[in-house]
Parts: C-alpha cells; sequence; structure tokens
C-alpha cells in the first residue's frame, strides 16, 4: 500500500477506479449501436434508485465524519499523554485533573473518569477507567453499525429496482401483443439491471468502510485505555502496605478540592 510520511494514503484507490471504468462508462454497445451507459443509468432509474442514492449519501458522510472525529489526535493526543505522566509523576494531581476535564479526548474523558474515583483506592479507579472506555467506544461502535446496516439494504434495494423493471419491461412487451423485438426486451432488462449494480456498489462500499472503521476504532481505544491504565499503575499499592500506610498513601493522590474564600467579619 501506498505510503507518505508513515501513513497510509487511500485517496489514489478512486482515482485509480474511475481511470480504469472512464471508459466503460463513457460509451457501450447495445444492439450494435455504440450507447452511453450513462444513458442507461439515467434511464433504469425507479423509484429504489433515490432510496439507493440516498443511502450513498448516508455512506460518504460517515466515511468523512469518522475520519475527521476518529484520529490519534482526537483520541489520545501523544502531547497530553506526556504531560499528564509528567503531572502525575510530580504529584500535581489537582492540576493534572482540572487540565484534563476541559478536553474532549478520550483519554482526557478516560482518565477524568478514573481520578475522580481516586478516595476509594486503585480497584476503583481501574473499574472506572474501563467502563469509562467501554461507554465511549460502544458509542463509536454504534455509529459504524450504520455503515453495515445500509451496506447489507443496499443489495436488497438494488433486487427491488430491478424486479421493478422487469415486470414494467415485461408489461409493455405484453400491451403489445408480444409483437416487440428481442432488442427492445434486452434493452428494458438492462435498464432494469441498473438497480442491482447500483446496490451492489452501496454495499461494497458500505461495508468495506465498516470494516475500516471498525479496525481504526478497535485499535485507537484499545491504545487509548492502555494509556490510561499504564498511568493508573502509579497509584497502586505496594503488596504487603499496611492499611494505614494505604489510607495515608490514597489520602496523596486524591485532588483536594479549592479551599473555600474566608467569611468576612
Amino acid at each position: 500500500m501506498r505510503t507518505f510520511g508513515g501513513r497510509t494514503q487511500w485517496w489514489w484507490l478512486p482515482v485509480l477506479w474511475l481511470s480504469l471504468a472512464a471508459p466503460a462508462l463513457a460509451q457501450g454497445t447495445v444492439g450494435g449501436e455504440r450507447q452511453s451507459l450513462l444513458r442507461i443509468f439515467r434511464e433504469g432509474i425507479e423509484i429504489p434508485t433515490y432510496f439507493i442514492l440516498a443511502g450513498s449519501a448516508v455512506v460518504v458522510a460517515l466515511v468523512v465524519e469518522h475520519f475527521l472525529s476518529v484520529r490519534r489526535a482526537t483520541i489520545f493526543p501523544a502531547e497530553q499523554v506526556k504531560k499528564a505522566k509528567r503531572q502525575i509523576e510530580n504529584k500535581h494531581f489537582r492540576e493534572c485533573l482540572d487540565r484534563l476535564k476541559k478536553s474532549s479526548t478520550f483519554f482526557a474523558r478516560t482518565m477524568t473518569a478514573a481520578l475522580l474515583h481516586a478516595r476509594h483506592g486503585f480497584d476503583a479507579m481501574h473499574e472506572a477507567a474501563v467502563e469509562k472506555s467501554g461507554e465511549l467506544s460502544g458509542r463509536m461502535f454504534r455509529y459504524a453499525e450504520y455503515l453495515h446496516m445500509i451496506g447489507n439494504l443496499g443489495p436488497l434495494l438494488g433486487l427491488l429496482g430491478t424486479v421493478w423493471g422487469m415486470i414494467e419491461a415485461f408489461g409493455e412487451l405484453g400491451a403489445g401483443g408480444g409483437q416487440s423485438g428481442a432488442g427492445q426486451l434486452a434493452g428494458g432488462i438492462s435498464k432494469a439491471l441498473v438497480n442491482t449494480l447500483l446496490g451492489l456498489a452501496l454495499a461494497i462500499i458500505g461495508l468495506g468502510f465498516y470494516g475500516v472503521c471498525r479496525n481504526r476504532i478497535d485499535s485507537l481505544t484499545v491504545s487509548a485505555t492502555v494509556e490510561t491504565l499504564d498511568l493508573l499503575e502509579y497509584f497502586r499499592v505496594a503488596p504487603g502496605t499496611s492499611r494505614s500506610a494505604e489510607a495515608r498513601s490514597r489520602e496523596r493522590t486524591t485532588p483536594k478540592p479549592p479551599p473555600e474564600p474566608a467569611a468576612k467579619e
């Protein structure tokens, strides 16, 4: 796969596909005469075709939204992770919590949920981080599920449009008393199959990007969760520590609320 700067570039795939498909889309041979396939597509449009086109627009919007929102910069920025680690190592827990509360990244929200449970001990912090991670990642996966749903509906909508067109083609043949030529019938069938082609294209694109999006979400969220749990290891009490020492350690690691202003006399 072609890469630039260590990142895989996918933009050239549709360009390559269009360059290969352009001659075929420009013109085709029907009944010994050259006929534009784009014209066949236009004439083959039925009511289900509009649903296929609407589904295609939704797929494009979901894919664009995914690649804009699910990135390393929005999941666990390297600079944010380093700064949080430095503040925790220096015991600046309140500063770390206040800074993470202002961020909406996956790492910040997961780490904030853990730090808010610091008074209950390491196990509570670990459980809170895992629960928050599952909640946020589940929300991302639900958005990706729409690609799966639309991809599965694509072939069904295409089949519906094809059956619709076949009914019209054979209806015209019956209305003409069977006098229509084979070429005219073949033309009607070819227009009916346009919906099958569009439905399959929608399924291929939707299901293909569904797999890509799921893998991206899984990879990035797991990495962010691992970073969070690694930082939480700082709060783990060493084996053999007494209860009083554990309580003192918990008191030191619990972010303290800001002091209240003194009352005026």
